[in-house]
């Protein structure tokens, strides 16, 4: 129950009740809340059910079936004028709708938002051009829905789905196979013994079942008939009721989440739509079907999901909820809060302050034509009938009916009072002058809707005798009605669907995808993207032909291009952005959806690293002096070392001959005095010779790494000079860019 800080007394705050005067009271019981449900869904229903008279009678236009014949053996035909209207609209209105390959657009909210609102811009178009399977028969049906029956409704919901894959390793070590057991979506695994290696390791084969949740945007165009919303209601966001009836088997409810028993109790075929005539001209046989099935699973069962405004908390203020009833009495199953309502309308002449699902369609515009043109039409083919084949006047008893009634050319009549008996009844025809009224009922269908002869490129007399401000005159006009519908479809319907889809996705999207934006594979995770951005209109609308549009576009692109030429592609007048977009255009109207297949976007180019600047003469020259220093060290210190080298070789060649001569020495002297001499005390003056010949080989090699300090020092002073040098001098200005002709 709400708490409300109220005052000591009621003259403190006029106007205002206290809690027993206002009503406050505990949460609405269940039956209550059953209650009001039940009864906002059967005045939505009977609303419904009124409505269907007009939309079946508006299809019975759309295929011919009315005007009905009212006599037999009169003429029946009838003028397509209603389907002949709504053909000619339709491919118009898809090429507007389908012939880019970016619908919409959201809206930054400040300049730190751009990136990331074209981004978003990018990715929910993909997800319903491109991700939605039949996404164009879909809208397909809800344009025509509009365009015959006044209104056209689109579903979209998030839906989740579960797959689960089973996948087979083999010779895998244990190691490898817990790699593979740690991975995500892995439910259970087998492992079983599969050998061991050489060195004695064991293998398994794994089996590993994964169960792969994923959740997907869903669009559908929903039969008028299913759609349910309050009689009072403006707008579908501030309806107190709009819901989804449908017949769903056992089985499909089982899978939403419903017990057997709960589904079982309520299944049959008989519910609300009994009394709806659209539902029983659409499927006529469905009753009888389904009555002769007796498959439990396959059992009908009325399910509606309702969004109620609705204040079930008793607080005074009434809440969004989402509520699923099943069976005839609208039984409760299902109650959560909400915050959006899925369903989008299409309405081609929607009237202001009136039901959300009012307005007019054109088969209101042009049935009246349709039952004059009809009408004309059989009385035309009466008279051409009867002025062919008249009718005759027979003297009763004096002629062979049987005769009479043969019409085969040449056969006989028999008659007993000569010719006279059989006489013709001529009937001229007359329905040469009814022929200009069918062509002023053209004229007021035409200022109707704007779809003539000449806007088709049908009417050659026309073509052929008219100027050509009167042609454009005609097209324009089409042009004109017809964009005005699209505009009407985005601006009311696709607006709300974009919306939609971008805050499901912000709601429900968990973790990031890989999407493919522009021909590139890119991250997405809108976790972090604003919801609320608005949404702009995208599709090519405006006054012109294509053609027209393509002269105009080239045009801007001559000029763009001698801008370029003249003042580079950095100016304050065009840059290669805007140029870019130019061709995409151009791209656009002739017809291909992805201009990247023939231009790169700017914006994604990435420049190569700048090449380094040349060198000045004065930096040459320095560097060579730096180089020819640098080689001369190199040289030195190659001599220093061929030296060093040397001298070794030298000295261990002189230490080897004194080494030699000595021990002949002293061989020679212990056999000639037969004595033995002190011969250790000998090597150790050989060995004072041989260190004495390493410090001379250390001292060489000190003067060497001297002589390097002192190159490396020069070429670092050489360097600091060029530095001071490149600093002092001013900078190089660019040559000038030469003029070219606007025509080069």
């Amino acid at each position: 129950m709400a708490q409300y800080d109220t005052p000591e007394t009621d003259e403190e705050l006029p106007g205002f009740a206290t809690d027993e005067e206002s009503g406050f009271t505990e949460e609405m019981d269940e039956e209550e809340f059953e209650g009001y449900v039940a009864r906002m869904l059967e005045d939505s229903i009977q609303y419904c059910d009124e409505l269907s008279t007009d939309r079946v009678t508006a299809s019975k236009y759309y295929s011919g079936h009315l005007p009905e014949q009212e006599d037999e053996g009169r003429s029946g035909a009838v003028s397509y004028d209603t389907r002949d209207t709504i053909n000619a609209i339709l491919p118009s209105l898809m090429r507007v709708f389908f012939g880019s390959s970016k619908i919409l657009s959201f809206t930054p909210k400040g300049p730190e938002d751009v990136p990331m609102a074209e981004m978003c811009s990018s990715y929910i178009n993909n997800l319903i051009l491109e991700q939605q399977p039949n996404f164009f028969n879909t809208m397909m049906s809800a344009f025509k829905d509009a365009l015959i029956r006044r209104t056209g409704i689109l579903k979209y919901w998030w839906e989740e789905t579960e797959k689960v894959t089973s996948s087979r390793f083999s010779g895998l070590d244990e190691q490898q196979a817990q790699i593979l057991a740690g991975e995500d979506d892995v439910e259970s695994v087998e492992m079983e013994s599969s050998g061991q290696t050489p060195e004695g390791i064991p293998l398994f084969d794994v089996t590993l079942k994964r169960r792969i949740k994923e959740g997907n945007i869903k669009i559908e165009a929903l039969p008028p008939e299913e759609f349910l919303i309050s009689r009072t209601s403006k707008s579908v966001e501030t309806a107190d009721i709009v819901a989804h009836r449908s017949y769903k088997t056992v089985s499909d409810l089982v899978s939403l989440g419903y017990s057997l028993e709960q589904v079982e109790e309520y299944a049959g075929t008989e519910g609300s739509f009994s009394s709806n005539e659209e539902f029983i001209n659409r499927h006529s046989d469905s009753a009888t079907r389904h009555q002769g099935n007796m498959e439990p699973a396959s059992r009908k069962v009325l399910y509606c999901e309702s969004y109620v405004r609705i204040d079930k908390d008793q607080d005074n203020f009434s809440e969004l909820l989402r509520v699923c009833t099943i069976g005839t009495t609208h039984n409760v199953v299902n109650v959560m809060p909400c915050d959006y309502i899925p369903f989008v309308l299409f309405t081609p002449d929607p009237q202001p302050h009136t039901s959300a699902i009012g307005g007019a369609s054109i088969t209101d515009v042009v049935a009246d034509i349709q039952r004059i043109k009809s009408a004309i039409l059989r009385s035309v083919m009466d008279s051409l009938v009867m002025s062919v084949s008249p009718r005759l006047v027979v003297q009763e008893g004096q002629v062979n009916m049987k005769d009479v009634l043969n019409q085969e050319c040449g056969s006989i009549i028999r008659a007993r009072g000569g010719p006279a008996s059989v006489t013709q009844l001529d009937m001229p025809f007359v329905g040469s002058s009814a022929l200009p009224i069918l062509s002023m009922l053209d004229e007021i269908k035409a200022s109707r809707t704007g779809i003539t002869k000449i806007s088709q490129g049908l009417d050659v007399e026309s073509l052929t005798s008219t100027a050509k401000v009167g042609i454009d005159a005609s097209v324009k006009a089409a042009q004109a009605h017809i964009e005005l519908i699209a505009r009407i479809f985005a601006e009311t319907g696709l607006k709300p669907l974009y919306k939609g889809v971008l805050k499901l996705v912000c709601q429900y999207q968990d973790r990031e995808k890989m999407a493919r934006l522009n021909n590139q594979w890119v991250p997405i995770d809108p976790r972090s993207w604003d919801s609320d951005m608005d949404v702009t209109v995208d599709i090519p609308l405006g006054g012109g032909s294509d053609m027209e549009k393509m002269s105009f576009l080239q045009t801007i692109a001559q000029k763009q291009e001698t801008l370029l030429q003249q003042f580079g592609p950095e100016n304050p007048i065009v840059n290669l952005r805007q140029y870019y977009q130019t061709l995409s255009k151009i791209v656009t109207l002739s017809g291909f959806q992805d201009p990247s297949m023939f231009f790169g976007d700017p914006a994604q180019y990435q420049a190569p690293p700048p090449q380094p600047p040349q060198p000045t003469p004065e930096e040459q020259y320095i560097q060579i002096q730096g180089q020819k220093a640098q080689a001369d060290a190199q040289h030195d210190a190659q001599k220093l070392e061929l030296e060093r080298e040397k001298m070794i070789r030298l000295d261990d060649r002189e230490k080897d001959r004194n080494e030699t001569q000595a021990q002949l020495s002293i061989m020679d002297m212990e056999a000639k005095y037969n004595t033995r001499l002190d011969t250790e005390k000998i090597k150790a003056n050989l060995e004072r010779n041989r260190e004495a010949g390493k410090e001379r080989a250390a001292m060489i090699q000190a003067q060497q790494q001297a002589q390097q300090q002192q190159i490396q020092q020069q070429q670092m002073q050489a360097q600091a000079q060029a530095q001071a040098q490149q600093q002092q001098a001013p900078p190089p200005q660019a040559p000038p860019m030469p003029q070219m002709p606007p025509n080069a």
